[in-house]
């Protein structure tokens, strides 16, 4: 009953988080305000308070369980931080071997996710480094680790559930052909490995911290790859 309980409540997180902007697009349409005509900046901003208001409905749903973790992730954050490192470059590691196989054996020049993500980045940097860094970490880890986890009696095959939720929600939604789907591997590597590092430490701030280091590192270079060109 209670891995029932918990895959209807995955479910339901995962349906706020796919139509999370109706939060922004409902109270516009109600006052006329066409989001089309908007800037791009202004977009973005929406979009974070959308992805804000989810946060914070997650927040209350676990409020119990991140207030035990919190206080836990406080005291033991260098063991913490000192175990997770070494997964998270064996993510690194997975993705980047992925991406390499995917360019050498097909034609794809990268996956649309990331391409939409440069776009962010050059037109609204410092609101996408937000997006990124810090709404965006928290959000995935709620849905794709915390909620995932608890659907399965199998940790194993939580595990694999996971990355493969992980890696399927970011490809997903911007592909343009089906050979897009391979992208699925190195995106669920690095979910594989924020899993696995939920399972051993029992703790979703961990695996929180790293995915906020992972995008804002990437997210970083971006930038200032973008300043140099």
């Amino acid at each position: 009953m209670k891995y029932i309980k918990n895959f209807l409540l995955f479910l339901i997180l995962l349906f706020l988080f796919i139509f999370k902007d109706y939060f922004v697009i409902i109270p516009c349409s109600l006052l006329n305000i066409d989001i089309n005509i908007l800037s791009y900046s202004t977009k973005v901003l929406l979009s974070i308070i959308a992805s804000s208001i989810l946060i914070i409905i997650t927040i209350i749903i676990y409020r119990n369980y991140l207030k035990e973790k919190l206080i836990d992730f406080k005291k033991h954050i260098k063991e913490y931080f000192d175990f997770g490192l070494k997964y998270w470059i064996w993510g690194l590691i997975g993705m980047a071997v992925s991406n390499i196989l995917i360019g050498l054996f097909t034609t794809l020049d990268g996956a649309n996710n990331e391409k939409l993500v440069q776009e962010m980045l050059h037109s609204a940097p410092l609101l996408s480094f937000i997006s990124a860094t810090i709404i965006a970490p928290f959000l995935e880890e709620i849905l794709f680790r915390k909620s995932v986890y608890d659907m399965f009696h199998n940790k194993k095959l939580a595990i694999f559930m996971s990355g493969l939720i992980f890696g399927l929600l970011h490809v997903i939604f911007s592909m343009t052909k089906v050979t897009d789907l391979l992208y699925i591997i190195p995106y669920g590597m690095l979910g594989y490995s924020f899993a696995y590092i939920l399972h051993k430490k029992d703790n979703i701030f961990v695996p929180i911290m790293f995915h906020m280091i992972h995008n804002g590192v990437l997210t970083i270079l971006s930038i200032v790859l973008t300043v140099i060109k």
